[in-house]
């Protein structure tokens, strides 16, 4: 019995505990890769949102124009073009900076339609309007704000030529100058037509804003058809026949 027992704790030393068998080796831990971000503002993708954007945006002023100067009755058709407009900018998907002034642009269109919408009613939807141009003229600006605009090259300096040389004259004997006509103090208007767009210039073809029936107006000067006037902080031209004079 004792030899069974001094062989049996031999057989122990000889395979070892279970604490000495060897633990398998742990993977070692991969870092991973991190994955470029896309440029939200692509030069090619943002200059060919530029273009298409102001095409729209030049379409757009042109249809309001139109609108301003159609009556109530007559309103439909003008609308109906604001809308296809408005669809065809909401087709387009601008960069990922230009996100902010697109959608700006959209809320503007679709406040200005409702707004003709609320005139063709009878209703007073002036505010909406002058609202909708103001959005669309600060986004348009931001559009063209963003990188890749064409910085305008700086036209060097000409350089100064020698006057050639001569013999002077006699002095002839100065004529009087005529003296400078005043410009007429400014004469207060009202404007009397449905609602007048107001132009940067007597030529100008983009409507800066629309003033409204009642709406007063301080008048300095007529030309190529169009009253120089001020109205609160605005000013601008606008078409002689839509202001009475007081």
């Amino acid at each position: 019995m004792r030899r069974f027992i001094v062989l049996f704790f031999a057989l122990l030393v000889a395979c070892g505990t279970p604490d000495t068998i060897a633990r398998p080796t742990a993977m070692p831990v991969v870092p991973a890769t991190p994955v470029a971000t896309a440029d939200p503002c692509a030069p090619e993708a943002l200059q060919a949102y530029r273009i298409a954007y102001n095409t729209i945006t030049d379409r757009w002023s042109a249809a309001l124009i139109e609108a301003g100067q159609a009556s109530i009755q007559d309103l439909k058709i003008p609308i109906d073009q604001l809308q296809q407009i408005h669809d065809a900018l909401a087709a387009l998907t601008p960069p990922e900076c230009a996100r902010h002034a697109h959608d700006v642009t959209m809320q503007a269109m679709k406040q200005t339609i409702e707004g003709y919408r609320n005139i063709m009613a009878q209703k007073d939807a002036g505010q909406m309007i002058r609202t909708g141009i103001d959005m669309i003229a600060g986004a348009r600006d931001q559009v063209n704000a963003l990188p890749g605009t064409p910085v305008p090259t700086a036209t060097p300096a000409p350089t100064n030529t020698p006057l050639p040389t001569y013999t002077p004259l006699p002095t002839a004997t100065p004529t009087a100058t005529p003296t400078a006509t005043p410009t007429p103090a400014p004469r207060p208007g009202v404007i009397s037509s449905r609602q007048a767009q107001l132009f940067d210039s007597p030529t100008s073809t983009t409507p800066i804003k629309t003033l409204l029936r009642g709406t007063e107006v301080l008048v300095f000067e007529l030309q190529r058809g169009r009253l120089h006037v001020r109205a609160g902080d605005s000013e601008g031209w606008v078409s002689q026949g839509a202001v009475q004079l007081r």
